[in-house]
């Protein structure tokens, strides 16, 4: 008996083929139809939420002089992770306001890791350099870089504050919040700072220019940096060099600095590398002829 012939039944008598053609089909027909309530239903939510809830957070925002202090100080005090600074000048940017300055200073005080790549210009100025030793003495962690591309402010891995034409700190501020451009300057920073050196201490009142200049050796300075730093010419800096090679009869840096420690004209007793750990990184003395050798084979 076919199956149209039983009592209650609705099925069809029909090829197989036929029946499962026909029921794709319209199988197909309700997703379509399906399809099209979801994007309705989307296309509400959006509107709902646009009408609702309270707007985003631009990616990036201008810094007025006005709310610069609020502002900085909201993002260091949200701040968990370092904040990494680099400076091209002390004089201009969006938090040099005294009171701004000084409560920064105070979080360093108090234990916020914070560290600061600086340009080598600063090595010019005695004044600069005294507001450098106040900062490695409240426990900023520093080192200094020829040619610091461009002053920037990382707070943690949420927030950057910078100029907003690169390499120009006189130009107007901006607070960058997109994570995937926070972590480019993350990273930027930290090569940077991997590429940079302690910064020098100041020729006390027993130590003679030559001690000086072994010393800034021993810490990797370059000559070029060392001429900036002691405001010699670069010719000076390079016979001065070779008049302590000759002195001591050495035939390479590396040798100098050995002569140099046997000779009691370098302390051999600190580790001679880039420390940077609060005051012992403005302060420190320690040198190696291991350094001299280093910055020989680095050009």
């Amino acid at each position: 008996m076919a199956h149209s012939d039983m009592p209650g039944s609705d099925l069809i008598d029909e090829d197989p083929r036929e029946t499962i053609s026909r029921l794709i089909v319209d199988e197909e027909a309700r997703l379509r139809v399906r399809q099209a309530d979801l994007a309705t239903a989307r296309n509400a939510l959006v509107r709902l939420h646009d009408l609702g809830a309270a707007p985003a957070v631009p990616a990036i925002t201008p810094i007025t002089v006005e709310v610069a202090p609020a502002l900085l100080r909201s993002l260091l005090d949200q701040t968990t992770g370092p904040v990494r600074n680099a400076v091209m000048r002390m004089d201009v940017g969006s938090g040099t306001s005294e009171d701004w300055m000084s409560y920064n200073l105070q979080v360093v005080r108090e234990g916020k890791e914070q560290r600061t790549l600086y340009d080598d210009s600063v090595l010019e100025s005695p004044l600069l350099a005294a507001d450098i030793a106040e900062w490695a003495a409240a426990g900023e962690r520093q080192r200094v870089l020829a040619g610091v591309p461009s002053e920037f402010v990382v707070y943690g891995d949420h927030a950057v504050v910078g100029p907003e034409v690169w390499g120009d700190p006189a130009s107007q501020y901006v607070v960058v919040r997109d994570r995937m451009i926070v972590l480019a300057f993350v990273d930027l920073f930290d090569r940077l700072w991997s590429a940079a050196s302690p910064i020098p201490a100041r020729r006390g009142a027993d130590q003679g220019e030559d001690e000086h200049l072994l010393d800034l050796l021993s810490r990797g300075f370059k000559d070029e940096a060392i001429a900036r730093y002691l405001g010699w010419s670069l010719r000076t800096v390079r016979r001065r060099v070779a008049r302590l090679m000759d002195e001591l009869g050495a035939k390479t840096r590396f040798q100098l600095g050995a002569e140099a420690v046997r000779a009691g004209r370098l302390n051999a007793s600190g580790t001679g590398s880039r420390s940077d750990t609060g005051p012992a990184a403005y302060q420190g003395s320690g040198t190696t002829p291991l350094q001299l050798g280093r910055r020989e084979r680095s050009g």
